[in-house]
């Protein structure tokens, strides 16, 4: 008793593949005489031949994927988010640079920094700005006042 036509006939019916299909296995006899699409419709509408439900992905983790698109989209969209990310760093050191916040040396070492993506953001360069060249000035200021207490000397 092959039933490869009837199921063959049920998936075409129901829009899935023949593996989704599934006979009721008390009604075997019944399925195996259907041999039209008529007899197939009728035996799925007294729920004789089903389909499987179907496994689909959740729609948050569809909307998390982030690997969707081509490789090339993906490249060319992390590009553009390192470019305008650049664009405002380097925006911001100029200005500082003109307002004589920073020296030169600094401005160089703030682009190199920004440039190998050590800055997140506008705020944690600002941030680092604060403390660290902070500190580089008050080691200026102790060594200057060491070397002016040995010329004293």
């Amino acid at each position: 008793m092959s039933l490869l036509t009837q199921k063959r006939l049920a998936a075409e019916i129901l829009g899935v593949g023949k593996g989704k299909v599934i006979f009721d296995k008390f009604r075997l006899d019944e399925i195996s005489q259907a041999i039209t699409r008529a007899d197939i419709i009728e035996l799925i509408k007294d729920k004789a031949i089903k389909k499987k439900m179907l496994k689909k992905q959740g729609r948050s983790r569809k909307k998390n994927k982030n690997n969707t698109g081509s490789v090339r989209f993906r490249i060319h969209n992390r590009k553009g988010r390192y470019v305008m990310k650049i664009r405002k760093l380097r925006r911001y050191i100029n200005e500082i640079r003109d307002k004589k916040i920073i020296s030169k040396d600094e401005y160089y070492l703030l682009r190199k920094i920004s440039r190998t993506g050590g800055f997140k953001t506008r705020r944690h360069m600002k941030e680092y700005i604060s403390t660290v060249m902070k500190k580089n000035l008050e080691n200026e200021k102790t060594n200057k006042s060491a070397v002016q207490k040995k010329k004293a000397k």
